[in-house]
């Protein structure tokens, strides 16, 4: 009822796009009355599938319709776009999110309203279906299908099944057919089939020599010169292409000798540019259309604050980063920052890992689980108490010992008390091996008494509650010297934070606006290449991952898995055997 209404209202030449609930594409009933309706008076133009929980409170995928009066004569007996973007999207915490890239690839889905096959690397065969991101369907289709509109019965997205190659995993090597597929890494990355694959015999090859184990694939590939190579050439490429450019960037700014149609409008900008940078890479084949324009709109939407700034206000130096005013004016600063920041990250992540379930300090790094620490300090408010009421016991037994050794005239001259009474039973530095002096005195004497085994036994327990003492209290230090380090740190930064404008301010004031441009335009174009170069890296670990499947599934036959358990079981045997099991 709710789309029914915006329609009622909508001008003859209008175009409405709602958010609807899947449901609401194959339900029958009054929804599908609807449906009808729309398809049979042409108004229904395109309907694009959304990834799920998009939205709070629900994670159910939703589509949007998109209805339009103009022309709809003409769509009667003609086509409906379907596009299917439930796999293009962020994750977040509480919910997914459409990244630049995806809004980008839809808008231009639309607009062009032409057939888009999804991108993969599997075999497509007579026997597997190519998987589709957007199809013009036939009305009549839609019709014949009694207005079903369920997106995927149209455009199915899902990825080709994994092929697996029976004799392959029996006798060993590598189908070609599943390597000569990959033909997007071999014809961008000169030489790296040849490098990673050997001829076995018409319908296999083997891997080369040169990848002797899985962990070696991922280093040999990052460091292919055909690989570093075709990078190196897009960077260029796309180097010399902002060189010629920027100078659309340059009038947003309303400057009078330096004007241009986009001056203060960062949209048209944004439009300019992104054709411009389309027909450069158009034929470049290392990223594909969507991904150029994706990686454009990504690098606008991340810099869109600076792009406004600089249509608003000119090339004002409070565009230039701190951190690039503390770079050139106090490095010392930043690699300070960097030190404490980098320190700071690693002890988190030891309390953090401390905190584990299954955690063990196997590199003895001296932290210590929080429950631990809480019991250690119980244990260690127990064992205080004992070894101090060791200490006054056994201080008590020798002054009584030396009081009868006295009293039994055994004591010779000159031996003072102090030296046995007193010596080593302070609290704060005992020493409860001193109360072996008056035992050896006793003995010197010839004092037989009961008093020397109950020095002893008290010596020996005291002995052991002081060691348990000093371990747990050793322990516990080193725990809080890396607390303290911490929020040390922690407060190093902070001091240098808020010392931070007052540094940044003084040069800021000394920059130009020639000067602030010069920088702004370099740390754009810095932004650029980096942008298209996590695109670039995607692509090469995509690379690494289609190899090292390829191991996974043919580098060890079933004959070497079977001779392996029969070895396995021969050891074992000869183990029993000799236990007298069997």
């Amino acid at each position: 009822m709710f789309v029914q209404h915006m329609l009622a209202v909508l001008k003859s030449d209008g175009r409405l796009a709602t958010v609807m609930p899947h449901g609401v594409m194959f339900r029958g009933g009054e929804e599908a009355e609807a449906r009808k309706y729309f398809m049979d008076h042409g108004y229904l133009e395109a309907i694009i599938g959304l990834p799920a929980s998009l939205f709070y409170g629900t994670g159910i995928p939703a589509c949007i319709l998109v209805l339009n009066k103009k022309d709809a004569n003409k769509r009667k007996n003609g086509h409906v776009l379907f596009i299917n973007a439930d796999r293009g999207y962020r994750e977040g915490s509480a919910r997914n999110y459409l990244r630049p890239e995806d809004i980008d690839k839809i808008v231009h889905t639309y607009h062009t309203g032409k057939d888009v096959p999804e991108a993969t690397f599997s075999i497509i065969d007579d026997d597997t279906k190519q998987p589709m991101y957007a199809c013009r369907v036939p009305v009549s289709e839609i019709i014949a299908e009694e207005y079903n509109c369920n997106i995927r019965r149209y455009v199915d997205n899902a990825p080709p099944p994994e092929p697996q190659d029976v004799r392959a995993h029996l006798h060993g090597g590598i189908p070609k057919k599943e390597v000569d597929c990959l033909t997007h890494f071999w014809n961008n990355y000169k030489d790296l089939k040849e490098d990673c694959f050997s001829e076995k015999d018409n319908d296999y090859y083997q891997f080369s020599g040169k990848l002797d184990n899985r962990r070696s694939i991922s280093e040999f590939i990052n460091k292919h010169p055909g690989l570093q190579k075709r990078h190196e050439q897009f960077i260029t490429s796309l180097s010399k292409w902002w060189n010629k450019n920027h100078p659309v960037v340059e009038a947003l700014a309303h400057d009078p000798d330096n004007q241009h149609e986009s001056a203060g409008n960062v949209f048209l900008m944004r439009r300019t540019l992104i054709q411009s940078i389309e027909k450069l890479l158009s034929n470049q084949n290392i990223l594909s259309f969507s991904q150029v324009r994706g990686a454009f709109a990504n690098y606008v939407d991340e810099l869109k604050a600076d792009f406004k700034s600089i249509a608003a206000s000119g090339w004002g130096p409070e565009l230039i980063p701190d951190e690039e005013i503390l770079q050139s004016q106090f490095p010392q600063v930043l690699e300070e920052m960097e030190k404490y920041q980098s320190r700071i990250e690693e002890l988190q992540s030891l309390f953090t890992t401390a905190d584990d379930e299954d955690f063990e300090d196997d590199e003895d790094t001296g932290v210590l689980p929080s429950s631990e620490v809480k019991d250690k300090k119980d244990s260690l408010k127990e064992l205080n108490a004992a070894w101090k009421h060791e200490l006054k016991t056994l201080k008590a037994l020798v002054a009584d010992l030396f009081a009868e050794i006295k009293a039994a005239g055994k004591l010779p001259g000159g031996e003072k008390k102090g030296f046995y009474c007193t010596e080593g039973f302070a609290q704060n530095n005992p020493v409860f091996e001193n109360g072996k002096k008056i035992c050896e005195l006793a003995g010197r004497v010839n004092h037989s008494t009961d008093y020397t085994e109950k020095i002893e036994t008290t010596i020996e327990n005291g002995i052991t509650v002081y060691k348990q003492t000093q371990y747990i209290e050793k322990a516990l230090s080193r725990h809080k010297a890396l607390e303290d380090e911490l929020k040390e740190l922690k407060k190093n930064i902070k001091a240098i934070e808020n010392k931070r404008d007052e540094l940044v301010e003084s040069p800021r004031k000394k920059i130009s606006t020639d000067e602030a441009r010069q920088v702004i335009l370099k740390r754009l174009k810095s932004m650029l290449l980096g942008t298209y170069t996590r695109y670039l890296q995607d692509d090469k670990r995509a690379c690494i991952k289609v190899v090292e499947n390829l191991w996974d599934k043919y580098a060890v036959t079933a004959k070497e898995i079977e001779a392996e358990r029969d070895k396995a079981s021969s050891q074992l045997h000869e183990f029993l055997m000799e236990l007298g099991y069997e």
